[in-house]
Formats: C-alpha cells, sequence, structure tokens
C-alpha cells in the first residue's frame, strides 16, 4: 500500500493573492483609541525626581572613562628629575613638584603614569637634597678659608 506524497501545510494551499478583497490604503493614518492614560511627565538630570539609567540613586551604568594615555606630568616630572643632575637641580625641584601633582592627578582619574610621577617625584626629591648638601658643602669650605 502506498501513502499518497506528503503536502506542505497540511494539504491546504494559500489563496491566490488575486483571490483576497482588496485592502484599504496601507499608507492612511491608524486611529488610535483615546482612552489610554496619559503619559508621566519626563524627568531630566538636575531636577527632583531623576535617578539615573537605571532608576537607582547614584548608580552611573556605564561608569567614568578612562582617560587614553599616560599622563603628561608624569613624564614631565621623570624627564625634569633626571635634567637636574645636569643644571645644578634646579629643574629637579620642578620634577618633584611635577611628581607631586601628576601622582595626584593619576590617582583621581585613574590615568596611566603612577609608577613614573613617583619615579620623578623619588628622583627629584633626591637630586634637590644631593644639590642642597652639595651648595652647603662648598659654601661651608669657603667660609672657613680652606680650599
Amino acid at each position: 500500500m502506498t501513502s499518497p506524497p506528503e503536502q506542505p501545510f497540511g494539504g491546504r494551499e494559500f489563496p491566490r493573492l488575486e483571490d483576497l478583497p482588496s485592502q484599504a490604503d496601507p499608507a492612511a493614518p491608524v486611529d488610535y483609541p483615546t482612552n489610554y492614560p496619559p503619559l508621566p511627565p519626563p524627568v531630566y538630570p538636575g531636577y527632583p525626581g531623576y535617578a539615573g539609567y537605571s532608576g537607582y540613586p547614584g548608580y552611573a551604568p556605564y561608569g567614568q572613562i578612562k582617560p587614553p594615555g599616560t599622563n603628561g606630568k608624569a613624564v614631565a616630572a621623570l624627564v625634569t628629575a633626571l635634567v637636574g643632575f645636569a643644571c645644578c637641580g634646579l629643574s629637579s625641584i620642578a620634577g618633584l613638584i611635577l611628581g607631586v601633582i601628576a601622582m595626584r592627578e593619576c590617582r583621581r582619574t585613574g590615568q596611566e603614569g603612577y609608577g613614573l610621577a613617583l619615579a620623578g617625584a623619588i628622583v627629584g626629591g633626591l637630586v634637590t637634597v644631593f644639590w642642597a648638601l652639595y651648595l652647603l658643602v662648598i659654601v661651608g669650605l669657603y667660609a672657613t678659608g680652606a680650599q
């Protein structure tokens, strides 16, 4: 015994498009019901009731964006501290100050360069102390008359 071949859709076919009743204009405006409740008023940042994106107070879903690259003050701190060896310690004072400022910035913003800033502050401080002691010894020797 043979069975008839299976037909798609359970043996039923779709009606022909020519046989379908004519449709209304698809570009005609839609008449929406008027009994919907009104929308709540919008809430903007800075106004009472604004709770961020998620509805939880104080929650920022995207977090703070980390600035790209290395902090420029950190690089400048290390360079000026190292140049202080050749410049009698004058630029190492700037390296020490820039290093402290750059460390604060790196901690606050999360930017790269905290290690460079720390190295600049340490080298700047050591070079400044070295040159200050050197000048004190020279002035002391000159004052005592020892040559």
